[in-house]
Parts: C-alpha cells; structure tokens; sequence
C-alpha cells in the first residue's frame, strides 16, 4: 500500500504541474490519460481545492492538465483575479487552458471579499478576465444576496 501511495503521489506530482490529490481509490488508463480518483477525494492546486466523492482528471498527450471533473458531494475554494469563491455543487468541471471552472446542481457559491452569495443551476467563472456567468433552476429563478452596509 505505502509502495501505490508513493507512485500515485510521484504521478500526480510529475505529471499534474503541481496539484497534490488525496483519496482512497486511484485508477489510471494509460492509453486515454484518464485518472480516477475515488472517495474521500481532496484536490489542491495553489489556492485552489475540491473536495469530492470522485475526481477524473484528463491529460493531454504530453502529460499537461486537460480537465477534470469533480462529481458527487462537491465542496471547493477557488481564487480567480480579483475574488475568492467558496461553496457547493453537484458537479464541479475544470478547463486548464481556458482556466474555466463550470459548477453545476444546486450551485450555492459565497464570494469571501466582500459575503455575497449566490444559489443557481449553473455558474461558470473565468479565471483569466474575472468574469461569471450564472443560470437559475428551470422553475426558479437564480438567487443573489448582495451584502449592503
């Protein structure tokens, strides 16, 4: 078991340009460059962190971040230009190249500056320019509380 640990942490760290993950269960295909990491799943890149029941994490070719996708019980803290963002989902995806993050599911995300919240179907944030974009459920609306002083 210490021999896997030692392996599953000398990939992740060789191969994922310096996201550490934790979990239980680690699979790896070697022809699609796909990992899975399953339970109790805590992922860190910089600021950025998941939490999750099950993380699948893709690689190019030449062994660069793609994507991953976190599903289950999501749980993250994640920083873009100007604000950093904590909350839940049901399903949280990761674009490397556009540095996108897409929640999605009874999305609850609270922005730390300055408290204000926000509960939708659908939010994706922009790293690179700092920008959201977020969707309410189909018979309800999306919900802002904005903190005035």
């Amino acid at each position: 078991m210490k021999k896997l640990v030692i392996l599953l942490i000398g990939f992740v760290l060789a191969y994922s340009e310096n996201m550490i993950i934790n979990s239980k269960h680690f699979e790896y295909n070697q022809t699609s460059n796909i990992s899975i990491f399953r339970d109790d799943v805590n992922a860190t890149k910089g600021f950025d962190n998941i939490l999750t029941d099950k993380l699948t994490v893709y690689f190019t070719k030449d062994k660069k971040l793609s994507k991953l996708i976190a599903d289950g019980d999501v749980r993250f803290k994640v920083k873009d230009k100007n604000s950093t963002y904590e909350g839940t989902s049901k399903k949280l995806s990761y674009e490397a190249t556009k540095e996108i993050f897409i929640f999605e599911g009874d999305v609850h995300i609270k922005k730390l500056e300055d408290n204000q919240e926000l509960f939708g179907q659908k939010v994706v944030i922009n790293k690179k320019d700092g920008t959201a974009n977020v969707v309410g459920k189909k018979n309800k609306p999306l919900k802002f509380i904005i903190k005035v002083n």
